[in-house]
């Protein structure tokens, strides 16, 4: 009998997945929990990078209206325009400074590298460049609608810078306090430097991605810039519409790694890993303790080579059951039986054979007993029974059911086979005897079967008036 568990338990399996599950949903909590921070931080700094990258475009457009108020305080002369415009370019995403009156440019600052423009009339609107005639047009006609500071862009400019622009309408008062239409000033903003100002490159220091897109004039997306890759998508973003004058562009933010690109990730995945194998390691240990426990116990109540209870269990447990039978008022019994001639089976066949027997002859007896039936080898070929809630009739049939599956069939041993029969004996477990009483009975029943031939039932029990023996045979 191995007393090794070679297999792992079921519990050890059950234990490894329940502990890698909860290990696995705090991992969760902590990623969720991780997570709402972060949109929280998210949702911070997208709100302050939109303030930032509003307040960076209008300190520079708003050059533009001090533009138009020299205009308008000198009455359209335009003469000083350079003088103006030089102290007014102080920052390098500044392109050009340009004045227009009627819409046609007429000064430009500066000069060099922006020939071009100069005579572009921004109301007709073959005259503008190629990519976004549409866009600049309406621009202008926006700001003389509306007579306040308006932006467009990104788009190609003529000389292929990617630009963003501020229009200007400048209206002078006549004498009779009507206003006239004068023309328009603008400035030129290289993109994507005029941005630089709102620091957006901080946030790729502290993990995040971030785009900046628009509805173009033509229905489409527009990215305006950002650090993500254009085929990139993230379930954890946040996205905020920002109104710059009468522009509407939207600032996303994002996560810039996926939460399996966290090595804390991993490292919790492993930790969980290690934990749930040493609980199903520590189940497992358990159940081989158990088992080996279990197995002891087995061992020092069985008989090893029969499976049998052994005597001392038979002794111990009996006297119990016999004061359970007592209060209970039902009969109960004592069957010895010995193996008939059992030496020379030995002698003849050998005594692995023997043992064979034995086995054979236990695992009889036992098919022929019931649950609370008490079974055990009582030593050698000796084998002895304590049966309860029984009447004598029946406990005499047993014995004799016993006695004919014993020598009614064959036991194969190696390339022989062997027949072997049982003397029996019985005696009444009464109330009054102890339990050495009763078996010292059985045995003399036996005793007395084995003399008038053996393979025989032989029942004695007590004579109640005179604490003499009477004697029953059944063959």
């Amino acid at each position: 009998m191995s007393l090794r568990v070679k297999n792992i338990s079921s519990q050890a399996i059950v234990v490894f997945i329940l502990t890698l599950a909860l290990c696995l949903t705090l991992i969760l909590a902590m990623f969720f929990n991780r997570t709402q921070i972060e949109r929280l931080m998210m949702e911070r700094l997208v709100f302050e990078k939109s303030i930032q990258i509003n307040d960076t475009l209008s300190r520079l457009l708003l050059r533009t209206q001090i533009l138009s108020s020299l205009v308008m305080h000198n009455d359209g002369d335009t003469s000083d325009f350079d003088h103006w415009a030089s102290f007014l370019i102080d920052d390098p995403a500044i392109l050009n400074l340009l004045v227009a009156p009627e819409g046609i440019v007429s000064h430009v600052y500066p000069l060099e590298g922006n020939e071009a423009l100069l005579g572009l009339d921004f109301f007709y609107q073959e005259a503008v460049t190629d990519t976004t005639p549409h866009e600049s047009l309406l621009l202008v006609l926006d700001a003389k609608e509306t007579r306040r500071l308006v932006m467009g862009g990104p788009f190609r400019s003529i000389q292929g810078w990617k630009i963003l622009v501020g229009r200007q309408a400048v209206f002078l008062e006549n004498a009779d306090g009507t206003e006239t239409f004068w023309g328009i000033v603008g400035i030129t903003l290289k993109h994507p430097q005029a941005l630089d100002g709102a620091g957006l490159a901080d946030l790729t220091l502290v993990g995040f991605d971030y785009e900046l897109w628009r509805v173009s004039p033509d229905n489409e997306r527009q990215v305006i810039g950002g650090s993500m890759a254009h085929h990139r998508r993230s379930m954890r973003y946040v996205d905020i519409p920002i109104t710059i004058m009468n522009v509407h562009w939207y600032f996303r933010i994002l996560t810039a790694q996926a939460w399996y690109r966290f090595p804390e990730a991993w490292l919790a995945l492993g930790v969980s890993i290690i934990i749930a194998l040493m609980a199903g390691a520590i189940m497992q240990n358990y159940q081989e303790v158990k088992n080996l426990k279990n197995e002891l116990e087995k061992l020092s109540i069985t008989d090893s080579l029969t499976g049998a209870y052994n005597r001392r269990y038979f002794m111990e447990t009996t006297v119990l059951q016999m004061g359970r039978v007592t209060r209970q008022n039902s009969g109960s019994y004592v069957i010895i039986f010995d193996l008939d001639h059992f030496k020379s089976v030995n002698d003849t066949y050998g005594h692995q054979s023997g043992d064979v027997a034995l086995k054979e002859t236990a695992l009889r007896v036992t098919a022929s007993l019931r649950p609370y039936d008490i079974f055990a080898r009582y030593g050698g070929e000796e084998f002895i029974l304590f049966i309860s809630e029984i009447d004598k009739e029946s406990a005499l049939q047993l014995a004799e059911r016993i006695r004919l599956d014993i020598a009614g069939n064959e036991i194969s041993v190696r390339d022989s086979s062997i027949t072997i029969t049982a003397s029996f004996g019985i005696a009444p477990a009464a109330p009054d005897y102890k339990l050495e009483d009763a078996i010292a009975l059985a045995d003399k029943a036996l005793y007395r079967a084995k003399e008038e031939g053996r393979n025989r039932v032989v029942f004695m029990e007590f004579t109640a008036a005179t604490n003499t023996k009477s004697q029953l045979h059944y063959c």
